[in-house]
């Protein structure tokens, strides 16, 4: 028998002939049988014999009739006992899809928080397994490795290789700096009295509804359309008073009617931003948004690589940056490189500074420091336990009812408790510093390989404070010369020192 022949599936009208071609020749062999051993027939009892042994091998006939192993019918005549005699047809090998990991504001909470304090619990670094298994137990996450990879990767994570090949994983530099500019940013303004608007944007398909509900068992059962239905957008803002007065904002995506049309973007939002925040604002606020594209529009964006070589002179010249005029574009596209975060300008800050409204933009991949988010979060519970009709009227109506519902009490609630995350996270840059001297006169890159264990690393993490670490240290002038000079450690920053000429020797005692 070839081994395509083993290998086709058998459908479910496939297997039950199957089965009946083997009661078939089981009732003939039997048959048979009572015929040539009744003493009227006179075959001989070898005869009788060998065909006796032939006909009960009902199964190997049954193989050879139809094609198949006799493994093959064993299964099928057990499928057949177990299920009445009802086959099914098996189920293809089809690949499971990977199970996504929901990033809203609590996953997002648990593994930041996670991540950051992992090394102070377990006195090692996080890897993958690792986290794995403690998101098992706290979000009940039962995804492959391979998402939760992907999952850290949306969040700003990255991993970096060890010199034995293991792979840590750490939060990338740049979110860091943001996150801690953001938290000083807002200390600040909060300090100086100034009130923090949050804003953000977010939309409800008309066939918005919860799973599963309890109804009346002889009642008609509750439809649930196939299809998402529309998208409605939504546009608010609020602070700790709670929502911004006349600020609500609510369309049809891609309607054709309408001051609003199309999904969510940058006119849109300007427009809203003009006619329905800036009028409403209190005096001297500060208003929080998010990093999507419409909200990061430049007034003069400086030129790429692909742009012609005039408008790179016109740029260079408009910012007063020197450049000879027989310079090739490849030099001039080096000078704006180096040059254009300096002159970075957007729309919406320049609509709103003259109003005297400052911008604080949130760092990238932290939600949960938005509080409209939960916002949000209380607003889509709520459709999806009261949604029947499942239409725009319904959903609108809903809508207003919801958020009138939510008062300065709640927005309050949810303003201390993302403050209290942001105590935590600003609390984690003073307690949980790396102190990495580093020997070596040449600094490692970020995709290079360290070694955590080397005599030429010294890593100290931090449980509380620089008053915690000094009992640990010892610091000494590596010179006579170098007594007189001062000598500062700041732990949010790692701090390089040359042995050639450094000013002190550090040692763990």
């Amino acid at each position: 028998m070839s081994s395509s022949s083993r290998k086709k599936c058998l459908r479910s009208q496939t297997r039950e002939t199957i089965a009946k071609v083997y009661e078939f020749l089981k009732i003939d062999a039997r048959d048979i049988l009572e015929l040539v051993s009744d003493p009227v027939c006179s075959a001989s009892p070898i005869l009788i014999s060998k065909l006796s042994e032939h006909l009960n091998s009902v199964r190997k006939r049954t193989a050879m009739a139809v094609g198949v192993s006799e493994r093959t019918v064993t299964n099928i005549l057990a499928e057949g006992k177990e299920s009445d005699s009802k086959f099914k047809s098996p189920h293809k090998d089809r690949k499971k899809r990977l199970k996504k990991l929901e990033l809203d504001n609590f996953n997002v909470d648990v593994i930041r928080s996670t991540i950051q304090n992992y090394h102070l619990e377990h006195r090692e670094l996080p890897t993958l397994l690792k986290l794995k298994g403690i998101f098992q137990d706290k979000l009940n996450y039962d995804g492959s490795i391979s998402t939760l990879r992907t999952a850290l990767l949306k969040l700003g994570y990255k991993w970096r290789k060890t010199v034995d090949n293991r792979r840590v994983i750490i939060e990338r530099h740049d979110i860091q700096k943001l996150r801690f500019s953001y938290l000083k940013n807002l200390l600040r303004y909060r300090q100086e009295n100034r009130c923090i608007v949050y804003t953000d944007e977010s939309y409800i398909l008309t066939n918005h509804v919860q799973n599963k509900g309890w109804g009346n068992k002889d009642g008609p059962p509750l439809k649930r359309n196939l299809s998402k239905g529309q998208r409605i957008i939504i546009v608010h803002a609020g602070s700790e008073q709670g929502f911004v007065p006349n600020a609500l904002l609510t369309y049809k995506a891609n309607s054709v009617s309408g001051d609003y049309h199309s999904n969510m973007n940058a006119e849109n939002y300007e427009k809203w931003l003009k006619e329905r925040l800036v009028p409403n604002l209190p005096p001297n606020s500060v208003v929080v948004l998010d990093n999507a594209s419409y909200h990061n529009v430049q007034n003069d964006r400086a030129p790429n690589s692909n742009s012609k070589k005039i408008e790179m002179q016109r740029w260079l010249t408009e910012k007063n940056i020197a450049f000879n005029q027989d310079m090739k574009k490849i030099e001039l596209y080096d000078l704006i490189k180096k040059n254009k975060e300096n002159y970075i300008c957007y729309k919406i800050d320049d609509i709103l500074q003259r109003y005297g409204i400052k911008v604080l933009r949130l760092p990238p991949y932290h939600p949960e420091l938005n509080p409209i988010e939960n916002v949000w979060g209380i607003l889509k519970n709520y459709i999806a336990s009261r949604n029947v009709d499942q239409n725009v009227t319904e959903i609108m109506k809903l809508i207003n009812e919801c958020l009138s519902q939510i008062d300065e009490g709640m927005w309050g609630n949810t303003c201390r408790h993302v403050q209290k995350k942001e105590e935590e996270y600003y609390r984690h840059f003073d307690m949980e510093s790396e102190f990495i001297i580093n020997l070596d006169e040449s600094s490692e890159s970020e995709n290079s390989s360290f070694d955590f264990s080397s005599k030429r690393f010294a890593i100290i993490q931090m449980k509380t404070c620089l008053v915690k670490l000094l009992p640990h240290l010892r610091i000494s002038p590596a010179s006579t010369a170098a007594r007189t000079q001062p000598f500062a450690v700041d732990l949010r920053t790692p701090m390089t020192l040359h042995p050639a000429d450094s000013r002190v020797r550090i040692s763990l005692l």
